[in-house]
């Protein structure tokens, strides 16, 4: 019942954004253009029921051309009311106040009960889901004094290429620390476990739960997201107790994070471990939790009493200073292989519980496979932190004046030296590959989470009817929706094991190169089995398991259901089945090209068989969903070099160009009516031999063609198919 109130009331709305679309011609225009006009709001709201939203953009376009043809009657209009209200302004004034205070009470009274309702949802909701959530704490007592407190750090970032060619720079650049604990934790008697755990700071700068760790739950928060990330790597609960997180906060809702860290203690305060969160220019992400087991350099001697005093002196001081090594393996910089290993060596920001000034200092150095460095990057301190809760207004601007702008400068510094590298430096570049397994690949495009939902719709279809019982987990990469588990439907009397298979997908452009392919296996080993480890955006545990998939993978068309389509729909799926083509190239080729001859893939493509999938009974009015998107993907990839916002662009261009056509003729047709009537004619120019036509024409065929050019953005939409 909700689903079908609120299908209807998403139907109005956009019927009533058709109908005010054309609130200007209807105003403005004689009423001759009324029929046109009702044509095409009946047009509109066949698209709405087809549940087209571009018909909403459609609709604020043809607003803005009417305004820009009929932008003189609108100041005319305007002038004579600014006349009128010169003359009786007492009048306007008392009725401007009682109409501004009947429309602006009652929705201060709506916004108000709505946010009351919404805090109470809220509420419910959170209250739900500590009473039923695995990863919600009780209220916890802690003895810290000072240490759980929310700091702005001033700091200055530095960094220098050793190895190949030399490059330094150094910039200024703040960051904010926050103190991870469960809600509800008591600090001297006061609650420092803030209840709304997914976002910490002020309005003007703050931090999201959302935006750290793995994509997705922002709904269980900070301490929610920590948890499940170290469960996940056999961390055990016991072994910290809190977190404080030093990252680079959003600036009125702006950031590029290069690296956030995390400090990991115990109920005792100690540092246990540090979980560093690097973030790459294209969006990727990876999270390396460190322990400190590996030292930060191999000793020289193997001597017994230089390995006792090593230990002792790890051990006073082990809460002071964090150090270990690890193995690289996410792609940061095109100037830098995915081989070497980073050694970290940072300060501990609060060595003891009676820390009144922590300080930030961390430096990573890059080192070749070779065991060379060739980078040594280092953030630190500058001056003593503060805290943002204690700052007046005059305060947080000279704050936002000196510091606002770093953060919108991270992204365009890093581009000004990667330029200074490439070509005053002169240095290799390395094609971004796609990212392992540990790692966490770039956000979905809209054209990949429309894609995920068909592809997780196949995927069951095959598994529900697969040969042996299987039981799948799928990793989709959308951040919505980030897993789930499919099993094959049970047969009573048949006791087979079932067995487990594991779908991992490292990249979300999975789902925009899955449907290039005419045949899943082919798709799967591309994508995964026999390419390059770089070139991989799918992961699979057990790909001996997948030929239970395949024999189940094909889901024909039945004839009556081709029968029922109509001839307009088959054009579609036709020039859908011709544009497919082979995904882009990937960016390490397993053989490569030669130069002497050129190797085309000639066959003809047939359906693939996730096609014949929505195309058939199972997908149900969704097709035109797909076949739209897909559609896009293949023209983009044969004349726009594989970018579908070329596509879309064009689109819209178009859409746009029969709106301004349309009005345009529309408006010169009444005006020339209105001014010499109705009939097409020859008459002499006064004073001049030159005979012109004038008067409004009259031709069925001329009126019929008016209304298909008023009509055509319509046209141009139902004939892409939204069904």
């Amino acid at each position: 019942m909700n689903t079908m109130s609120s299908g209807r009331s998403d139907l109005f709305m956009k019927l009533l954004t058709c109908v005010l679309s054309v609130t200007p011609s209807l105003i403005f225009l004689d009423c001759i253009s009324w029929p046109f006009l009702a044509f095409w709001i009946f047009l509109g709201g066949v698209r709405c029921y087809q549940d087209d939203r571009t018909i909403l953009q459609d609709c604020f376009i043809f607003t803005l051309i009417s305004l820009f043809f009929l932008r003189q009657e609108l100041f005319s209009r305007i002038g004579a009311a600014w006349k009128g209200l010169e003359l009786y302004r007492i009048n306007v004034q008392l009725s401007l106040s009682s109409i501004f205070l009947s429309i602006f009470i009652p929705l201060v009274l709506v916004k108000t009960c709505s946010f009351i309702y919404s805090s109470r949802t809220v509420e419910i909701g959170k209250s739900n889901e500590r009473a039923s959530g695995e990863l919600v704490e009780e209220v916890t007592e802690y003895t810290s004094p000072v240490h759980l407190k929310p700091l702005i750090f001033p700091c200055r970032t530095t960094h220098a290429r050793i190895f190949p060619k030399r490059h330094a720079f150094r910039y200024s650049y703040l960051l904010v620390g926050f103190p991870i604990s469960p809600a509800g934790t008591r600090v001297n008697r006061g609650d420092v476990g803030s209840r709304e755990n997914g976002k910490k700071g002020r309005w003007w700068m703050q931090v999201k739960a959302e935006d750290y760790l793995v994509r997705g739950f922002g709904e269980l928060g900070f301490y929610g997201k920590l948890k499940m990330t170290l469960r996940e790597q056999g961390v055990q609960d016991s072994e910290w107790s809190y977190a404080y997180l030093v990252t680079a906060p959003r600036f009125f809702g702006y950031s590029f994070n290069p690296v956030s860290f995390w400090y990991i203690y115990d109920q005792s305060h100690d540092l246990k471990k540090m979980i560093l969160e690097v973030n790459n220019t294209f969006g990727e992400r990876r999270i390396y939790i460190l322990d400190g087991s590996s030292p930060a350099y191999s000793p020289r001697c193997d001597s017994s009493e230089l390995q006792e005093s090593e230990s002792r002196n790890r051990a006073s001081i082990s809460k002071a200073k964090f150090t270990d090594v690890w193995i690289k393996d996410f792609h940061v910089s095109p100037f830098n292989s995915r081989k070497g290993s980073y050694v970290l060596r940072a300060l501990n920001p609060f060595p003891s519980p009676q820390t009144k000034t922590p300080q930030i200092d961390n430096t990573i150095t890059l080192k070749s496979s070779k065991d060379h460095a060739k980078i040594v990057a280092r953030v630190h301190s500058t001056d003593p932190p503060f805290s943002s809760s204690s700052l007046d207004l005059l305060v947080v601007l000279r704050f936002v004046c000196s510091w606002g702008w770093v953060g919108f400068a991270t992204f365009p510094r890093i581009l000004r030296e990667a330029f200074k590298l490439f070509f005053r430096r002169d240095l290799h570049v390395w094609f971004r590959p796609e990212v392992l397994s540990s790692s966490i690949g770039r956000l979905p495009s809209s054209t990949e989470i429309t894609l995920q939902k068909f592809f997780e719709d196949y995927l069951k279809q095959m598994v529900w009817k697969s040969s042996e019982p299987l039981h799948v987990t799928y990793h989709t990469a959308i951040p919505d929706h980030p897993k789930e588990e499919i099993t094959t439907t049970h047969i009573p009397g048949r006791n087979i094991p079932t067995k487990r298979l594991e779908l991992r997908i490292l990249a979300p452009a999975f789902y925009s190169r899955f449907v290039h392919y005419a045949h899943i296996s082919e798709a799967f080993d591309r994508e995964c089995l026999f390419t390059d480890e770089r070139n991989r955006t799918l992961w699979i545990s057990n790909p001996e398991l997948l030929a239970h998939l395949f024999t189940t993978g094909k889901f024909p068309i039945s004839e009556e259901k081709t029968n029922n389509l109509s001839y307009l729909e088959k054009f579609r799926w036709d020039v859908l089945r011709k544009l497919r083509c082979p995904p882009p190239d990937p960016s390490y080729p397993i053989t490569p090209k030669s130069s002497e001859f050129e190797v085309d893939d000639i066959r003809t493509l047939p359906y693939s068989e996730l096609d014949m999938f929505v195309g058939g009974t199972q997908a149900g009015n969704n097709s035109g969903v797909y076949r739209r998107n897909v559609t896009k993907l293949f023209l983009a990839q044969r004349f726009a070099f594989g970018v579908a916002g070329v596509i879309v662009a064009i689109d819209v261009l178009a859409r746009a160009l029969l709106a301004f056509q349309s009005q345009r003729v529309l408006i010169e047709w009444v005006h020339e009516a209105i001014e010499n009537g109705f009939g097409r004619r020859l008459e002499r120019i006064e004073g001049t031999c030159v005979l012109e036509f004038k008067g409004g024409r009259t031709e069925w065929w001329w009126l019929g063609g008016l209304a298909s050019l008023v009509g055509g953005t319509h046209f141009w939409a139902l004939v892409k198919g939204h069904r």
